[in-house]
């Protein structure tokens, strides 16, 4: 029955209508399933197959069923559980929906609060705008009666200066609103302009009497200005900014102050000081000038002329005056009760050094005290600053003038050159570019008086050598005075290195040179010729050497040659007299000539008579070098040098005479004296 069922469902409708490609396809899949591949490949029946699983189905169905049967309890608890939950949920709805109300009405009250803050913050930079303009049209304009009280009435000190500052602010206020429309501005003004008047009345009155105390005696200019004038600039700013006329009176009032102030100080100063000058040489004092010509004479010898009193040529402890540049200015008062006299450029150190350092410190008291707009203004001090000291730096000038026109101290001209390059320097260090023309128009003063005394230096020498009478072989007066004066001029300008000074020097040191070569060959006897270079030689070395320095060296090196030629030729001059048949047979080798064709009575001959004579002969050319050369050390090395010579001839006579005896050419009737005999 369910088969004829299953075949009425399948074919007994009447709409139903059949598509073979449907069917087809229907069979291609049911033949892609695994199932019926698998129960094709078995060859089983499809309806059987298909009932089987029918009934699969059916028992899975009632399997199911009996299952569900058992848990329809649990079902009905969930039903339950679920229906709980169902009201939970609608009971937190409805109280989220009451939340969210809720919210949307806070928001809202949010955002009115906003609003009311935006509106009331407006309000608050509104009034505060209003405030601080308030404020300051109060504190700019409103003047206390206290104020008032204090700059009429009281006398200028540090509070009545606080005062005056407020006062200052206040007008800087109002003279800027004077465009503005606020009518306290317009109506202060009249009274602040009042208070003007009468502070700068007060200043003026201040200032003037303080400015008035510096013509007092014995006031230190100083500590008044550092205690006092500077403490209050302010004042005087603030009449710069408020009254300039009264500015430039004050200004001006204190300008001629202190010009008198320094010109009569510095003017007493020097005046005192050029009394305690130590006057040191002159026109006669030259190198090239003998003195005993005052007398009437001619050019003494150098005995006399070594004694040398005036020390214009030696700098000694003159070199100090430039190296102690921490020492002490001269105190007049203590200069004489002591007595004490002082050359020329020690008074030209105290005057310079206490100008300076005077002018120093006001000059910075006139950048700080007269600046303008509070602000250091260095044309300005400069403009100020020459006002003053004008007058003062003549007066040092024309005092430096003075000098330099009628001296012929050169050294002290040097030192004073010197000690104005160190003034200069230490001015660049403070930063005082205002006596920057002094210490110019100085060195123009010093220099070209310099190389003049130099060119008369030099012409005194060529002058000395034009008028020679001298027949003394010892060390020549312009010979000492050149050496202390090229050895002051070098140590002046160790660091300095100055063209002018060493051309100056080459130019003396030439004619030095000329002078003493034209002296030598005055001299009848060339030995003496040598003798007389020798020992002005060996004494210029000897100055030299005793100064020291690395400027000094070169010199010496120079001398040293000219003074070891001169002893080379004075050597053999010393040694021909005693030693004239050695020295010729010595000068025949030294020719060429053949040493076998020497004659046998040539070494008889030589051999016996250095036998004979060589004892005497030494003892007389050491009585001869210690008479002739007035220089222990040099008389020794000289000696050294001559009988080293006469070693060297007679150690080569014995060594030509052994190779003769040797080979037989030679026989001598009397055995040679033996080398180290004679050593």
């Amino acid at each position: 029955d369910s088969d004829e069922d299953n075949e009425d469902n399948l074919f007994g409708d009447d709409d139903w209508e059949i598509s073979f490609d449907e069917v087809d396809d229907h069979i291609s899949e049911f033949q892609e399933d695994e199932f019926v591949r698998e129960a094709f490949a078995k060859g089983m029946d499809l309806r059987e197959y298909a009932r089987n699983i029918e009934k699969e189905l059916s028992g899975i169905e009632r399997e199911h069923e009996i299952d569900y049967i058992n848990q329809a309890k649990n079902f009905i608890e969930l039903h339950n559980q679920i229906q709980s939950c169902d009201q939970t949920l609608a009971t937190m709805e409805n109280m989220l929906s009451v939340f969210q109300m809720d919210l949307g009405n806070i928001s809202t009250e949010i955002q009115t609060l906003q609003d009311k803050s935006f509106s009331m913050n407006i309000k608050l930079k509104n009034r505060t705008a209003v405030e601080k303009k308030l404020s300051s049209v109060l504190e700019g304009t409103v003047v206390s009666p206290s104020m008032i009280k204090v700059i009429t009435e009281d006398e200028v000190d540090e509070a009545w200066l606080a005062y005056l500052m407020e006062l200052n602010k206040k007008m800087t206020y109002v003279k800027n609103g004077q465009t503005n429309s606020i009518k306290a501005i317009r109506d202060i003004g009249p009274e602040m302009e009042k208070l003007r008047l009468k502070a700068t009345e007060k200043i003026r009155d201040f200032l003037l009497n303080k400015i008035r105390s510096l013509r007092i005696p014995n006031t230190n200019v100083q500590i008044l200005q550092q205690s006092v004038l500077l403490k209050y600039k302010a004042l005087y700013q603030f009449v710069i900014e408020r009254y300039s006329d009264v500015a430039f009176e004050i200004m001006h009032n204190y300008i001629n102050t202190m010009r008198w102030y320094f010109f009569n100080h510095f003017e007493r100063y020097n005046r005192t000081l050029q009394k305690l000058q130590n006057p040191i040489g002159d026109k006669f004092t030259l190198i090239g000038y003998d003195e005993n010509t005052r007398k009437g004479g001619l050019f003494g010898s150098g005995k006399i002329a070594l004694q040398d009193k005036t020390n214009m040529f030696a700098l000694g402890d003159r070199i100090d005056t430039l190296r102690n540049q921490d020492a002490g200015v001269i105190l007049v008062h203590v200069a004489e009760n002591k007595n004490q006299k002082y050359p020329y450029e020690a008074l030209f150190r105290s005057f310079n050094l206490t100008f300076i350092d005077n002018a120093s410190s006001e000059y910075l008291f006139i950048v700080e005290f007269f600046a303008k707009d509070a602000k250091p203004n260095v044309d300005w001090a400069k403009d100020i600053f020459a006002e003053i000291f004008d007058t003062t730096i003549k007066m040092g000038l024309n005092s430096t003038k003075q000098y330099v026109e009628t001296t012929y101290d050169a050294i002290g001209i040097l030192l004073c050159i010197r000690l104005n390059t160190q003034f200069a320097l230490e001015l660049q260090r403070r930063r005082v570019p205002a006596l920057e023309g002094y210490t110019n128009q100085t060195n123009m003063l010093l220099w070209p008086r310099f190389q003049a005394i130099m060119d008369t230096q030099i012409e005194s020498v060529k002058k000395a050598t034009n008028k020679l009478v001298v027949k003394d072989v010892h060390p020549h007066h312009i010979t000492r005075r050149y050496g202390e004066f090229s050895a002051s001029l070098l140590i002046l300008n160790e660091d300095y290195n100055d063209s002018i000074l060493s051309n100056n020097l080459l130019r003396l040191r030439n004619e030095v040179e000329q002078f003493l070569e034209k002296t030598a060959e005055t001299f009848d006897e060339p030995k003496n010729s040598l003798i007389f270079l020798i020992n002005n030689y060996d004494l210029i070395i000897t100055i030299l050497g005793e100064t020291g320095g690395k400027a000094i060296e070169a010199e010496v090196n120079h001398f040293k040659e000219l003074l070891n030629s001169k002893i080379s030729g004075f050597v053999e001059k010393e040694l021909q007299p005693y030693f004239s048949s050695l020295i010729s047979f010595n000068k025949q080798v030294d020719q060429g000539k053949d040493i076998t064709t020497i004659d046998s009575d040539v070494f008889e001959q030589i051999s016996s008579d250095f036998a004979a004579t060589w004892r005497q002969s030494i003892t007389s050319i050491n009585t001869s070098v210690i008479q002739h050369f007035t220089n222990f050390k040099n008389g020794t090395s000289i000696l050294h040098a001559v009988l080293g010579q006469l070693i060297i001839y007679y150690t080569r006579f014995c060594n030509i005479l052994e190779e003769r005896m040797n080979d037989g050419s030679v026989r001598i009737k009397h055995q040679p004296v033996g080398v180290q005999s004679v050593m």
